[in-house]
């Protein structure tokens, strides 16, 4: 009989940390690395990064989590420790943020072309204006950085901020008015969910909300596609 491990261990990305420290992990004996948040960016250097700390918790004494979605195929390639870990079954941090994939796809249809804002993304600057204020003028200046930001949302009707009762919450969603109302886009807010995040640190670990890579496998992309009962 293979014993169940004794420690879990969730790798996550540093986005989702204010999420996840409300849910008290430390009390409940969970282990959170917290990795840069903006590796979503580098998906090459994601995926050795995330290695390194798997490789780093490979015993069998531990039970691996990942606190990610496929993220532009960065956790596409990971080699799996003894006891296999999971991921959720989602592409994005928006899913989580939003409390289940089955409802990110009913916010799909509903309203296709909506750019998701969250507490993490306006606080370190990574909102389209925040972007444009601080990365795209630096490089190309004013004129060109306009175009550049206004083309990447082109397909793009509303902006909308995700709630999760954040104490500065009037002022993350003033800020997401200000990058509708500079953008032309429709603003739009809806109350976030933290059960998926509850999911990552308690389970339960079924199917349709996570992917289980074995033992020793090599995960990928296409885990993510597999239709799960």
């Amino acid at each position: 009989m293979i014993e169940k491990p004794k420690n879990k261990v969730v790798i996550s990305c540093g986005s989702l940390k204010a999420e996840l420290e409300k849910l008290e992990p430390k009390a409940h004996g969970i282990r959170v690395c917290y990795m840069p948040h903006n590796l979503h960016r580098l998906p090459d250097k994601m995926r050795e990064m995330l290695q390194e700390k798997i490789n780093e918790f490979d015993t069998r004494d531990n039970q691996i989590v990942l606190g990610y979605g496929l993220c532009s195929n960065g956790v596409a390639g990971l080699k799996a420790p003894v006891n296999g870990f999971y991921v959720p079954r989602v592409h994005d941090c928006i899913a989580l943020y939003l409390g289940s994939l089955e409802r990110y796809h009913r916010f799909f249809r509903e309203r296709p072309g909506t750019y998701y804002l969250t507490k993490n993304w306006i606080e370190n600057q990574k909102d389209p204006l925040g972007l444009l204020e601080n990365e795209y003028t630096r490089r190309v200046g004013v004129e060109m950085a306009r175009e550049t930001i206004e083309r990447e949302l082109k397909n793009y009707s509303y902006i909308c901020y995700i709630n999760t009762g954040d104490k500065n919450e009037n002022k993350l969603r003033e800020r997401a008015i200000e990058n509708a109302k500079a953008l032309g886009k429709e603003f739009i807010e809806v109350e976030g969910d933290n059960l998926y995040f509850r999911k990552i640190l308690f389970g339960p670990y079924e199917k349709k909300d996570f992917v289980y890579i074995e033992p020793n496998q090599i995960s990928n992309y296409k885990n993510f596609f597999k239709k799960e009962n």
